[in-house]
């Protein structure tokens, strides 16, 4: 897979959610093979997604090196984050160093998609309609 194909399906993904209200993007290219992309989700009900991928294309396959998907309330609360940080309070866990914080625990999980994340969120915005 090429860096801009995956950067096309990023943008479909986001794209193909109901809830998405507003997105703000932005994509920096390494070459030849690498690429940096943060951004900013804000949903119908004001709730923020911010996440951020440095990957790298190896063949047919999309390398995460870093990642990190943040989503917060409206009042910018932590709901959920799913990242790869070396967070020493995870060490502990299967998975680590990929885990998934949540207001009041640290959980083993390895790295959802952007789609899997959206879903989560959507699934969350339904239940609060």
């Amino acid at each position: 897979m090429r860096i801009k194909d995956y950067l096309n399906q990023v943008f479909e993904t986001i794209e193909s959610s109901p809830y998405v209200e507003s997105k703000n993007l932005s994509f920096e290219e390494y070459p030849p093979d690498a690429a940096y992309i943060t951004g900013m989700i804000t949903f119908i009900n004001g709730s923020k997604l911010h996440f951020k991928e440095f990957i790298v294309c190896k063949s047919e396959n999309i390398i995460f090196l870093k990642y990190a998907y943040n989503y917060l309330t409206q009042d910018d609360t932590l709901v959920f984050r799913y990242d790869n940080a070396l967070d020493p309070k995870a060490k502990s866990l299967s998975t680590y160093p990929e885990h998934k914080h949540l207001p009041d625990n640290l959980l083993p999980a390895k790295r959802p998609s952007l789609e899997d994340v959206l879903k989560d969120i959507s699934n969350l915005i339904e239940v609060k309609k």
